[in-house]
């Protein structure tokens, strides 16, 4: 994988002007296969023509869209941007226009599926519902090892890490960015044990609680998400009738 996680480099406003070079240079030794993550490839209301881009440059690789229940995520992307002090509303205030809503829109899966099969076949497209990997992590890696030609006997440790399970998110506030994203901070960072970074963080950010989203608005988002699951369930082979947003049909 990629030296950095979320690579950006097919976004015009982030990498895309440091060029092909620099995106190669992110990939290290002699493998037979390379990949990178980056959410943000599937954001093409906000990212315009990145498929294009990556077509141009990339024609033959192999993709693969993990997807999780729609209501859930936009729920987790709420609460990620607001635990990072980039969120201020309420969600329910958040969700309220919900005509060409961010949070909505990047879980319209076949929607943003639509740009990148312009440009790639079926066949270079893979989708994976979240808990295939949760559930059946050995088979659906196999699955994906199989898909992108690599050898899918291999099997680490490694791949029964969860990270981040049970621990509770923090709101970023004014004081926790003074204090922790300070120049200083920031230069002395590999020093600082972990001993003292915890409990700077927890003083200076507040414990975020999960909302928790009534009837009437699940319902409501449903009615945006569910035009297009039939599609996206016919693209991944699988029965998606899990997620909690088939209770709202």
């Amino acid at each position: 994988m990629s030296d950095i996680k979320e690579v950006d480099y097919f976004i015009a406003e982030n990498n895309f002007d440091k060029g092909q070079e620099w995106y190669h240079a992110r990939f290290e030794g002699d493998y037979e296969a390379y990949g990178e993550a980056s959410p943000n490839y599937s954001k093409a209301h906000y990212f315009k023509r990145v498929p294009e881009r990556m077509h141009k440059l990339l024609p033959n690789i192999k993709l693969i869209y993990l997807v999780r229940d729609p209501i859930e995520r936009i729920i987790s992307h709420y609460m990620h941007n607001y635990s990072e002090g980039r969120e201020h509303k309420p969600i329910e205030e958040v969700l309220y226009n919900m005509k060409d809503n961010h949070y909505i829109m990047c879980s319209r899966y076949y929607w943003q599926l639509q740009h990148y099969l312009r440009y790639y076949s079926e066949v270079q497209l893979l989708v994976i519902p979240s808990y295939k990997l949760r559930d059946e992590r050995k088979e659906t890696l196999q699955q994906i090892f199989n898909y992108i030609g690599v050898d899918s006997s291999f099997y680490s440790s490694a791949f029964e890490e969860e990270k981040h399970q049970g621990s509770q998110k923090r709101r970023k506030g004014r004081w926790s960015r003074i204090v922790l994203e300070s120049p200083v901070i920031k230069a002395l960072k590999g020093l600082v044990p972990d001993g003292i970074k915890e409990p700077v963080k927890k003083a200076t950010r507040p414990p975020i609680e999960r909302p928790t989203l009534d009837t009437d608005l699940k319902k409501r988002l449903a009615e945006k998400l569910l035009p297009g699951m039939e599609k996206l369930e016919d693209l991944s082979k699988y029965s998606l009738n899990r997620w909690s947003i088939y209770d709202y049909r």
